[in-house]
């Protein structure tokens, strides 16, 4: 499921200022080991602390356990998913409950050898733009060529200006493969106020049609979607995926159902639903 602004909006007019009904969807962080050193990506800041780091099988069941009304679960973060040994076993495990998956990865990790599993685990695929994606796409559709309708293959692609250059012609190749594009604002990974947040911003509303501006209801994820870390912090959303900025809560310690109807979530709610400032959310193109 992909978090529907529209229900943020019907949380207004029905009046739900601080509670929300349960998430159906969570973005859950398998790993924060990457194969790659992006430097618009906030991984290359993570602390020691966060390093290399793996969510056991355990503990994802464990978070699972305290969210009852999910429906999907999807593997992403500061790490790339097919990273961690227990991925699959993981989308089992997710699937034996009834939950759809996505996987969001670099495709450094596809190949022919696992492409099967890859394909069949996942019910949707989110290979992010770089070199890997092309051959990754290739490679994936061989095995199963269904992936390409319905919108279960799609690719991210970062808005940098070396991006937008070229985003044309990503389009172009993307389109004859029939894989959805889909445009990602860079802002949400610089802080407001730096030398190149302007000029990011000002990019992102020309190469997005607009996508920068204020979306409807504001911002849907603190009422359908959560980010979880490998360490089962909770916090607001991927764009502000860092526990030591803001987190609601350990998923491992106390169930996610518990933490969501909390009362600094239902605080942070209100912020929003009320128009007040955020400095959390500061810089994100959903305020």
């Amino acid at each position: 499921m992909v978090p529907n602004p529209l229900r943020t909006g019907l949380l207004r007019l029905r009046g739900w200022r601080e509670a929300a009904p349960l998430p159906k969807e969570v973005v859950i962080e398998p790993t924060t080991k990457c194969d790659l050193y992006c430097p618009t990506c906030l991984h290359r800041t993570l602390p020691s602390s966060r390093k290399d780091k793996y969510m056991s099988f355990d503990c994802f069941k464990k978070i699972l356990d305290g969210a009852p009304a999910l429906e999907q679960v999807t593997m992403s973060g500061l790490g790339e998913p097919l990273q961690s040994p227990e991925i699959f076993r993981m989308c089992t495990e997710a699937h034996l409950r009834g939950l759809r998956t996505k996987l969001v990865t670099n495709g450094m990790k596809v190949s022919e050898e696992n492409a099967y599993e890859i394909a069949f685990s996942f019910d949707f695929i989110e290979l992010s733009f770089n070199v890997a994606t092309i051959p990754a796409i290739d490679i994936l559709l061989s095995e199963e060529p269904s992936l390409g309708t319905g919108g279960r293959l799609s690719v991210s692609v970062l808005c940098t200006p070396e991006n937008r250059r070229i985003l044309p012609a990503i389009q172009s190749i993307l389109s004859r493969k029939g894989i959805r594009c889909v445009l990602v604002p860079l802002e949400n990974w610089w802080p407001e106020g730096g030398d190149y947040y302007q000029t990011l911003k000002e990019m992102v509303i020309q190469a997005g049609g607009g996508m920068a501006k204020r979306r409807l209801g504001r911002c849907h994820w603190p009422f359908s979607s959560a980010f979880i870390s490998c360490e089962g912090e909770v916090t607001p959303c991927t764009a502000r995926m860092d526990p030591s900025r803001i987190t609601f809560g350990n998923a491992l310690e106390m169930p996610l159902w518990a933490i969501w109807d909390s009362e600094p979530y239902r605080i942070f709610r209100k912020s929003h639903l009320s128009g007040g400032f955020n400095r959390v959310c500061q810089g994100c193109p959903a305020e």
